[in-house]
This record gives structure tokens, C-alpha cells and sequence, in this order.
């Protein structure tokens, strides 16, 4: 029961980060096209985040199911 909660809890997470690091991107490629590079710039480091806690989620979503 209990891990099949865990498991639940981060596909869940896992969707959220990953609309985070797309709507980051897509604001960043905005700012890039508008030669903002300060907002660029921060859009792109909140991607890289949230790719990075895609990483670390997808690889606790690996040693629950493995």
C-alpha cells in the first residue's frame, strides 16, 4: 500500500517538474528572441533545475520499481 503511494507521489511530481522545465524553456526561447539575456538567462537555470530534479525523481522511480 504504502509503496504503491510513493510510487503514485512521484509520477506525479515527475509530471509537475517536467511542465516546470518546459514552460521555463519556452519562456527562455521567448526571452532569447526578445535579446533579453537577463530573463534568458534566469529561464534557462530554472530549466536546468528542473531537469536536474527529473533526473533524481526518475532514478527513485527506478529503485522503488527495481
Amino acid at each position: 500500500m504504502l509503496r504503491n503511494v510513493r510510487r503514485n507521489w512521484i509520477y506525479f511530481r515527475m509530471g509537475l517538474t517536467h511542465a516546470r522545465y518546459h514552460r521555463n524553456m519556452k519562456r527562455a526561447h521567448r526571452a532569447k528572441a526578445d535579446k533579453n539575456i537577463r530573463k534568458f538567462k534566469r529561464y534557462i537555470y530554472r530549466a536546468e533545475d528542473a531537469w536536474r530534479k527529473l533526473v533524481v525523481l526518475t532514478d527513485k522511480q527506478d529503485k522503488l520499481n527495481g
